[in-house]
This record gives C-alpha cells, sequence and structure tokens, in this order.
C-alpha cells in the first residue's frame, strides 16, 4: 500500500518544475504517513529492518527518478538530498512512545497485561519466538524493569527517547548507555 503512494505520486518525482526539498516534504508527508501507521505494534526481525531500510531508498532512488542500472550507492543518494537515514529511528521512537504510554497506564490495564502476561501451557519446540519488548531492550540496553521505572519520569524518557531513536537511525554511531 505504500509503495503504492509513491508510484501514484509519480507526476510530482517526475515535474522538473518542483524543487527536491519541496519533493522530499511530499515524500514524509504523503508516503511516510502512510508507512508509519500502526507500526507501534510491529515485531521486527533483522530482514524487516532490512526491508524497510531497502524501502525507504527505494522511495528516495524513486522520487529522483534513478534507475538501479546507475549503480548510484545509497550514500551518494541521501547526500544528494542532504538527508540521513531515518525511517528505522521514527520507528524505534515510536514503538519507545508506545511503551511509555503503555508502562504509564495510558492505555489501560489490559495493554500493561498482555505486554507483561506469562502464557500458560507447553513451550513448543524451536527457538523462541521474537516478542514485541525485545526490540525496544535490544534498542535501549536496558531489561524491562529498569525501562519501566524509567518510563514513569515523562521528561527524562523523552530525552532517552530522541538519544536511543538517533542510535537505531544511525547503527554506526555509539549508543550511550548511562542515565
Amino acid at each position: 500500500m505504500v509503495r503504492q503512494k509513491a508510484v501514484v505520486l509519480a507526476s510530482i518525482w517526475k515535474d522538473r518544475n518542483i524543487k527536491t526539498a519541496t519533493k522530499v516534504k511530499v515524500m514524509k508527508s504523503m508516503v511516510w504517513a502512510v508507512f508509519q501507521y500502526g507500526v507501534e505494534g510491529w515485531t521486527l526481525k533483522k530482514s524487516d529492518r532490512n526491508r524497510i531500510e531497502a524501502f525507504e531508498m527505494w522511495c528516495w532512488r524513486k522520487m529522483l527518478s534513478i534507475s538501479w542500472h546507475e549503480h548510484r550507492t545509497n550514500d551518494s543518494i541521501l547526500t544528494e538530498l542532504g538527508l540521513e537515514r531515518e525511517s528505522m529511528g521514527r520507528v524505534a521512537k515510536l514503538k519507545l512512545q508506545y511503551f511509555c504510554h503503555i508502562t504509564r497506564g495510558s492505555a489501560g490495564q489490559l495493554a500493561l497485561t498482555v505486554l507483561e502476561g506469562i502464557v500458560e501451557g507447553l513451550r513448543h519446540q524451536g527457538r523462541p519466538r521474537r516478542q514485541w519488548i525485545h526490540d525496544i531492550e535490544e534498542w535501549t540496553g536496558r531489561e524491562y524493569i529498569q525501562l519501566k521505572e524509567m518510563s514513569q519520569n515523562q521528561a527524562q524518557w523523552r530525552r532517552k527517547i530522541s538519544e536511543w531513536s538517533s542510535a537505531v537511525a544511525d547503527p554506526h554511531r555509539g549508543r550511550s548507555t548511562s542515565e
């Protein structure tokens, strides 16, 4: 559905009278808004992250009418646009905000029960499935109990969200684990 939205806007991407900065704003407001809908509830595997980042670059290539046959690197495209990778950082920011919302009880007690709940019964064979909370623990470098305590202070949590989401957007940047 998101890819379709980017394709529908092809007349804007091809119009040479529209500045690139305006096209970037259209991309962020029309295409990325559709992409971000419901992202808070996703459980991301490595393959999902790769697909999200590939889609981000596909969008920028589509906007600039750059074919894959031109052999342009992703870095050269981002440099041309004056942007950095931001899709995974935005996903992380939305998930972390939603985590705080749940742990403070704003989403209702049922959401917290589902997050903390343990399912009775036998464990199935094979590797345990990745859970929603695993992304948050991985991005922050902290355990659930620490995160729940930190999320009670909303001002502190907001400062940490921007730090953690920028580290997720650019994984080569060092992650700070200080409070």
